[in-house]
């Protein structure tokens, strides 16, 4: 088999044509619809101010889990070619396509705060490959248990510890390199797994 064809038959196998769209028109248009909209919620240490653009990446995430486990085992395991590379492709584009939304949504708002999107999709999407590689399909849930966990004890009053990477500014350095490294960390874990259910 060519390597185009090959190209094509992971993609559709992958449900690239309707899923990758899809999930990148609702992650726009839900950052687009918080913009800087923070809500109350309780917390084991009070009741901090959380924006709700920490929640945006969450259905990105359950689409590209859905697209990396739409797999056809018995041909990809027989087959010559491993899909490995593929699918870490497929996940490098969809981050990098997240991290364009998100500059666009802020360039279009008029605010920074838009960029917290994409790099918060960054190292929710490193959590949830890290997970999977023993996890599975249930490593989808990792990035919320850490939502909830940073939503719980993540905060000093309305100011989040350095450690929750996702609640803090969107200028923060820190942030973004934790969140450069988990995703990197990530991808590494995606080869592993891919390797083992391919």
């Amino acid at each position: 088999m060519r390597g185009e064809d090959v190209v094509r038959w992971w993609f559709k196998a992958r449900k690239g044509h309707t899923l990758l769209p899809l999930s990148l028109a609702v992650f726009a248009a839900a950052l687009y619809a918080v913009q800087d909209t923070t809500v109350l919620l309780p917390s084991i240490v009070g009741s901090p101010r959380v924006a709700l653009s920490l929640f945006v990446p969450v259905p990105l995430l359950a689409f590209l889990m859905a697209m990396l486990e739409s797999r056809l085992p018995a041909a990809e395991t027989s087959g010559v070619r491993s899909t490995t590379l593929l699918d870490n492709t497929l996940v490098i584009a969809v981050m990098a396509a997240a991290v364009l939304c998100s500059g666009a949504v802020a360039a279009v708002q008029g605010a920074a705060a838009a960029m917290t999107g994409g790099r918060n999709a960054l190292f929710l999407t490193g959590l949830m490959l890290l997970g999977r590689a023993w996890a599975g399909q249930a490593a989808v849930m990792f990035p919320v248990g850490w939502l909830v966990t940073v939503v719980v004890v993540g905060f000093r009053g309305n100011v989040p510890h350095v450690w929750t990477v996702i609640a803090l500014p969107a200028d923060d350095p820190f942030a973004a390199g934790a969140s450069l490294v988990v995703f990197a960390v990530g991808l590494a874990a995606q080869i592993r797994s891919s390797r083992k259910t391919a």
